[in-house]
């Protein structure tokens, strides 16, 4: 099995930083948008095994790294809140 280890990354970040990001809506929709709109901004890190996730993750303990991806992050959420395709918003 090939896994993209930084899906893994930018949804344990979306989750842990839902909340400050002042998502208007925070339903599954929209959230896998925020995630799928990340993803597709950053490069791809693939492993084999789930369990070397862990190892891609700990190049980003550096705080420039991470925060790189928090700003793709937050840009993204952004961007769907503003545009929200969900039918709970009128989307």
């Amino acid at each position: 099995m090939v896994i993209n280890a930084m899906e893994r990354i930018m949804k344990d970040l979306l989750d842990e930083y839902k909340h400050g990001l002042h998502i208007k809506c925070t339903c599954s929709e929209c959230l896998d948008d925020i995630l799928a709109l990340s993803l597709n901004q950053t490069k791809p890190r693939y492993v084999t095994n789930i369990d070397k996730a862990m190892y891609v993750k700990a190049e980003f303990v550096d705080k420039q790294a991470m925060t790189s991806l928090l700003v793709k992050l937050a840009e993204c959420a952004k961007i769907v809140s503003d545009k929200p395709l969900c039918e709970s918003q009128g989307g």
